[in-house]
C-alpha cells in the first residue's frame, strides 16, 4: 500500500505513517520493490551454481569471469556446504539476442577441458519473494526448523496442485524491448512506487530525453500492471544467517519446487527461483537455525528423484539490481523499439 492508503486503513494521520516509514527506511532500509517478469521486456533470468572439491583454482577463475560480466547480477560464495565442496551461486539477466547465446557458450567452455567444472544452469520460469513478520516480535524470531517444518512441508505436498503460490511471477517468453520499457521496469524493481519525476531523472542521467510527465505516469502504471508484483524489503532485522538450498530434479516442475513456492511464506525471509530442473531457496534466517537439520528435512522430502545441497553463504560478491544491467544495454542501443533478432 501507499502511505496514504495505510493511513486510512490504520485510521491515523498521513504524517504519523510518514514518520514511522522514514524511521524504518533509515534503520532497516524499508523499500517496496517489484518482482519482475523479465520476459515482458525481452530479457531472461539465468541462474545456477558451480561446485568443486579439493584445492582446484578453477572455481576461482569462473568466479572472476562472472565478476567481469556486466549481466551477472548475483554471485554468492559458500562458507560451508552439506556436500563439503566449495560452491558458488550466480544469476544473470541477459537480453534475448547474441549475448544470450554467447553467455551459454562461455559457461559451456568452463565445463570442458582444461577446466571441467561442474556447473548447473537453468532459465528461470518462476520467481517469488516472501517475508513473514508474524514470526518476529521486534527482538527475536520464532521460526521452527525442526519437526514442525517437516510436518508442514509434508502436509503441503499432498495439496501441491491446489496450493496458491502467492507473490509468484511466472516468467514470459517475450523477445523484444524498448529503452523506455527497460528503464521504467528497472525503476519499478528498485522502487515500486517510483514517481514520474524520479523516472525522468533516471532518463536524464543516461543522456536520454524523457517524455512528458503525463506520458511517464501512464507508462509507470502500465508497467506496474503488466510486469511486476510488489513486495516488502527490510534489512537488519536479526536474520544474520544466509542459507542457499540448491535443488536439481529429474522431472520438469517437480512437486518439491511447487511446494517451496507455495510454502516459502512460512519462512522469515525467502526468495525462490525455479526453472525446468533447478530450484533455489534463498533464505535469510536467525542464527539459531540449524542448517544441517533443514538440509535433512528437505532431502527427505525430495526423495530419490532430486539432488539437494545446502550451503551457508558468505556475503554477496555481486549484488546488483536490474538498473545496472539496463544501463549496460541502453548504452549500446538507440532509444525506441529494438528487435534483437534483426
Amino acid at each position: 500500500m501507499r502511505q496514504s492508503t495505510l493511513a486510512r486503513e490504520l485510521d491515523v494521520t498521513r504524517s504519523a505513517v510518514n514518520q514511522l516509514w522514514t524511521k524504518l527506511e533509515y534503520e532497516h532500509g524499508l523499500a517496496i520493490r517489484g518482482n519482475i517478469d523479465y520476459g515482458q521486456i525481452g530479457l531472461r533470468l539465468l541462474f545456477g551454481w558451480a561446485q568443486t572439491s579439493g584445492m582446484s583454482d578453477v572455481l576461482t577463475k569462473f568466479s572472476r569471469w562472472l565478476q567481469s560480466n556486466a549481466f551477472v547480477t548475483r554471485l554468492t560464495k559458500s562458507m560451508m556446504s552439506s556436500t563439503l565442496e566449495d560452491m558458488i551461486y550466480f544469476e544473470a539477466i541477459i537480453p534475448v539476442d547474441d549475448r544470450y547465446s554467447w553467455f551459454h557458450k562461455q559457461v559451456e567452455r568452463f565445463r570442458k577441458k582444461p577446466y571441467q567444472l561442474n556447473i548447473e544452469l537453468d532459465e528461470a520460469l518462476s520467481t517469488s519473494h516472501h517475508m513473514n513478520l508474524a514470526l518476529f516480535n521486534g527482538n527475536t524470531w520464532t521460526f521452527s526448523h525442526d519437526f514442525r517444518l517437516l510436518a508442514t512441508i509434508d502436509a503441503a505436498k499432498d495439496y501441491v496442485d491446489i496450493l496458491p503460490s502467492v507473490g509468484t511471477v511466472e516468467q514470459s517468453k517475450g523477445d523484444t524491448f524498448s529503452t523506455e520499457d527497460l528503464l521504467t521496469t528497472a525503476a519499478i524493481e528498485s522502487n515500486y512506487y517510483v514517481t514520474a519525476t524520479e523516472l525522468a531523472d533516471r532518463f536524464s542521467n543516461l543522456g536520454i530525453k524523457p517524455s512528458a510527465g503525463r506520458t511517464l505516469r501512464r507508462k509507470i502504471a502500465r508497467m506496474r500492471r503488466t510486469v511486476s508484483i510488489p513486495y516488502v524489503d527490510l534489512q537488519n532485522i536479526g536474520l544474520s544467517q544466509k542459507l542457499i538450498v540448491s535443488i536439481k530434479t529429474e522431472s520438469e516442475k517437480s512437486p518439491l519446487s511447487r511446494v517451496l513456492h507455495a510454502q516459502a511464506s512460512t519462512f522469515p525471509k525467502a526468495r525462490v527461483v525455479s526453472g525446468t530442473s533447478l530450484t533455489i531457496l534463498d533464505l535469510e534466517a536467525p542464527r539459531t537455525v540449524d542448517w544441517l537439520t533443514m538440509t535433512q528435512i528437505l532431502t527427505d522430502q525430495a526423495g530419490k528423484t532430486s539432488e539437494i545441497c545446502t550451503f551457508i553463504a558468505d556475503r554477496n560478491e555481486i549484488g546488483k539490481r536490474l538498473e545496472s544491467v539496463v544501463s549496460s544495454i541502453t548504452s549500446r542501443m538507440p532509444s525506441g523499439d529494438h528487435d534483437p533478432r534483426r
